[in-house]
């Protein structure tokens, strides 16, 4: 990969990884109602569980869904499921008094990007864009792949969690960011349903 090609994947990763999206809605709802030290064995499983997906897309199995088709079909709603799940898990974890209800948990964690719809997008926009006609053989596109998303994954995940900790910190423990952690949930979700249904 030549350095222009490179450069602009690393850009295309930074942008991907940084931008708002399940995981990143996840970690900073995570990170305000608990802080940066709960949210970080997650941001670990994260890209763990990411691991799997890019080697499944640098296979093929990302074009595979792009068709459509049953596949895609139980993905949706795994996927939607899954979003829906864990905002309901954070709102509890808001709503109720600290230690009464613990956050999601590293296996949780490990479904984040598996599950999300962005996580393949972006995989699969990357691998098209920046991988597929090079001169570089599959093990060499799979690194490239992996090791891209996840530094950009536990750079960009823990700044949105040590965000979350510094609206904790500003606004307190109280009734408004009870209010703002839910309405990062409800936006979880409607991220989740924008990417499953554009």
């Amino acid at each position: 990969m030549d350095f222009p090609t490179l450069s602009a994947f690393a850009v295309f990763v930074c942008i991907m990884t940084g931008t708002p999206g399940p995981g990143n809605l996840t970690f900073l709802a995570i990170g305000s109602s608990r802080g940066f030290k709960a949210a970080f064995p997650i941001i670990i499983a994260a890209q763990i569980g990411n691991v799997p997906v890019n080697v499944l897309i640098a296979l093929g199995l990302g074009a595979i869904m792009s068709a459509g088709g049953p596949l895609q079909t139980v993905f949706t709603y795994a996927s939607l499921a899954y979003m829906i799940y864990l905002a309901w898990r954070i709102v509890l974890m808001t709503i109720k008094e600290n230690g009464d209800v613990r956050p999601p948990s590293f296996w949780e964690g490990l479904w984040i990007h598996p599950l999300s719809p962005k996580t393949w997008a972006m995989g699969v926009s990357a691998y098209g864009l920046f991988l597929t006609d090079t001169n570089m053989d599959i093990s060499q596109k799979l690194l490239f792949l992996v090791v891209g998303f996840m530094l950009g994954g536990l750079v960009f995940h823990s700044l949105w969690a040590f965000v979350g900790e510094s609206m904790l910190r500003v606004l307190g423990n109280g009734r408004t960011m009870r209010i703002v952690t839910i309405v990062m949930a409800v936006l979880m979700v409607a991220v989740s349903v924008w990417s499953l249904m554009s």
